[in-house]
């Protein structure tokens, strides 16, 4: 009889841990990432709606304070080929500040946009003095 017992009581703790191994990871909030990236390389002409589903995603995420690493990362990256520099900086700070083993990648990223940012000034300088000079 306790030999009974003791085997039901073994398959019932057995079967409880392993469907704790089942249970899925809520430490972030994902929101659709997956299949917004999967659409982005499907249809990568459609930036416009890829930078709205990552920003929908990235104000979802801040709200429960469960963004996850790279989501940030990713978002600034978006802003930047859309030409929002200033924007993608800032979430290049957001990635670094949250995530600190992203520091190095991040203030790369952050130092490219910035030397982008000043060749674009200087490169639009030189047209507008040269198209003053062609027009006197």
């Amino acid at each position: 009889m306790p030999y009974k017992i003791f085997s039901m009581f073994f398959t019932v703790i057995v079967i409880f841990l392993f469907l704790q191994g089942c249970a899925s990871n809520r430490n972030y909030a994902w929101g659709k990432y997956d299949s917004t990236l999967y659409s982005h390389y499907k249809n990568p002409q459609d930036k416009g709606k890829n930078l709205e589903k990552l920003k929908e995603i990235t104000e979802n995420a801040e709200k429960e304070d469960r963004v996850p690493p790279g989501l940030y990362a990713e978002y600034g990256y978006a802003l930047y080929e859309s030409g929002n520099t200033s924007e993608a900086i800032i979430n290049f700070e957001k990635e670094k500040a949250k995530w600190p083993e992203s520091n190095i990648f991040m203030e790369k990223m952050i130092r490219n946009v910035k030397r982008q940012e000043e060749n674009l000034k200087k490169s639009s300088a030189v047209s507008t003095s040269g198209s003053e000079e062609v027009g006197k």
